[in-house]
């Protein structure tokens, strides 16, 4: 006791504060203020494993069953000797066999050269079908030109017409009025004559020897020359009637011919309009529609021809796999506990020829509860262990029924390949360990920076300079972190120093930020990334 009161006396000024264990807060002597540490919540995930009592089971044991019937040509092992997984049990007689992967290569190669003959005439046809496609889209697109060179047809037919009936009109003008020059000449002619008649009828009745009748000659003769002349002129204007007649009869068949010529322009058009548009427009489509079944067609054969290649393919692998169940070897490493063919006897794909009891690792098997399950997953890692040794394991299966005997939910666990677990005997009980919680990017403080008011768990943060008390909601937690769920912000600088005397509105002292030192840590280490 006079020790303790002595090195209290010595040294109770400074211990209490100088001496201060890492993680707790002390008090500043000049300020007064609560020296503490801070940082920012950290982004992390969280996990909680579980341990579990279980039981190693046996696996069952394998039985070997020819997949190909036959004689046993070959046979190795006997009962009680131990095999390697791929060791040679037995051979089957495979010449009937090897025929069928010949026959087999055959199919396929015939399929391969249909299958080219297929895309050849379908190559043909697509380009066939490319042609007849741009005959219909020309036939299409000709129409509108065709259409103007019927209207055009038309005008043209027409104007001849206007021309024809103008040179009728024309031609039976000439004829009236050659019928009058005709008239007029007849009239003349008939003048002459009468004064011929008369002339010479005076040159008669006059005595030749008189005096006056050389003038009364002369008289007749004029006047006959003047009939002559008036004679021949009517017959020149009935030649010129007569021509002009003609004409005008070859003017009114030139205007019924042209008549007839507009009329049956008239009527190519509409017949072209009304038949030979709609019969090329549908045509067309038909032809189109008709490349596109084509060219449906030749695309189905060549999926058919494709699907033969593929069949032709199967059969030669399945053709190849019989070749290769011909040879029956040990599936896996074992113990051979009975054997059921004989050499040179027929083998049966209904019964089995060897039965082999495996070396394979043994399956622990452990319950969990409802609760539990969810969490637990095929694939997950687990760790089993039997008398402190450790075995890598993962879980094999979860089985989604309560167990009816124990209430719980079954998990069966494999130790990983490549890991020597021959000390793990069937029957034997075993301790497993597995994740059974787990929370993704959760929001942790260190545990040290919770406090609990009964059951309300809550934190301290720097305010300004002053702690402040936030009651916040803890999720899982681990030997360093807690997980906050509500209450607190990740911009938030936590007080991790703890300290019995931290209340509201406290002076602090920040003596580190560990946050900036986390991150910094973490981008020198090549993070990269700030949480």
């Amino acid at each position: 006791m006079s020790m303790v009161l002595a090195t209290a006396f010595l040294f109770g000024c400074t211990a209490p504060w100088s001496s201060a264990k890492e993680g707790e807060a002390t008090v500043s002597e000049d300020e007064g203020k609560i020296q503490v540490m801070v940082s920012t919540p950290e982004i992390k995930d969280l996990s909680i494993s579980s341990n579990f009592a279980g039981k190693i089971t046996a696996e069952s044991e394998v039985k070997v069953m020819p997949l190909v019937g036959g004689e046993v040509i070959e046979k190795n092992f006997e009962v009680g000797d131990h095999v390697n997984e791929g060791d040679l049990l037995f051979k089957i007689d495979d010449e009937a066999l090897q025929i069928a992967v010949t026959q087999a290569e055959a199919s396929l190669t015939s399929a391969k050269a249909g299958l080219s003959t297929t895309q050849a005439n379908a190559e043909a046809t697509m380009a066939q079908s490319n042609a007849t496609r741009a005959s219909a889209t020309k036939s299409v697109g000709e129409i509108p030109y065709n259409a103007q060179s019927m209207n055009v047809s038309v005008d043209t037919q027409y104007v001849n017409k206007r021309a024809a009936n103008n040179s009728l009109k024309n031609a039976e003008d000439k004829v009236e009025i050659d019928e009058r020059s005709l008239r007029d000449y007849k009239d003349a002619r008939d003048a002459a004559k009468s004064a011929r008649d008369t002339a010479e009828a005076e040159m008669k009745a006059t005595d030749p020897e008189s005096p006056e009748y050389e003038a009364k000659k002369e008289a007749y003769e004029s006047a006959k020359t003047l009939y002559e002349t008036a004679k021949s002129r009517v017959e020149s204007a009935e030649y010129t009637l007569d021509s002009s007649k003609r004409s005008a009869d070859n003017a009114e068949m030139q205007y019924e011919l042209s008549k007839e010529n507009y009329n049956l322009s008239q009527m190519q058009r509409d017949n072209y309009n009304t038949y030979t548009v709609p019969t090329t427009l549908y045509g067309a489509y038909a032809s189109a529609v008709g490349a596109n079944a084509s060219d449906v067609s030749a695309a189905n054969s060549i999926t058919t021809s494709t699907a033969t290649v593929k069949q032709a393919q199967a059969s030669l692998a399945s053709a190849k796999l019989n070749l290769e169940h011909a040879t029956v070897t040990s599936p896996v490493s074992g113990t051979i506990v009975a054997i059921d063919v004989s050499l040179h006897n027929m083998a049966s794909t209904q019964n089995s020829a060897y039965t082999i009891l495996s070396d394979d690792p043994c399956k622990v098997v452990f319950y969990v509860a409802e609760e539990t399950v969810h969490n637990v997953v095929p694939g997950n890692a687990a760790t089993i262990n039997k008398n402190g040794k450790d075995y890598p394991s993962r879980i094999l299966n979860v089985y989604d029924t309560i167990d009816p005997t124990t209430g719980l939910f079954k998990v069966e666990a494999v130790v990983n390949n490549g890991i020597n677990a021959s000390d793990l005997i069937a029957g034997s009980s075993v301790t497993l360990k597995t994740v059974t919680r787990r929370s993704e990017n959760a929001m942790t403080v260190p545990i040290n920076a919770v406090y609990y008011d009964g059951d309300q768990a809550f934190v301290y943060i720097n305010d300004g300079g002053k702690g402040k008390r936030l009651d916040v909601v803890t999720g899982l937690s681990d030997d360093e972190s807690v997980e906050i769920t509500e209450g607190l912000e990740p911009d938030m600088q936590v007080v991790t120093t703890w300290s019995g005397s931290l209340r509201d509105d406290a002076p602090l002292e920040i003596l580190e930020d560990q946050s900036v030192e986390k991150k910094e840590a973490r981008t020198s280490a090549g993070a990269g990334v700030e949480e």
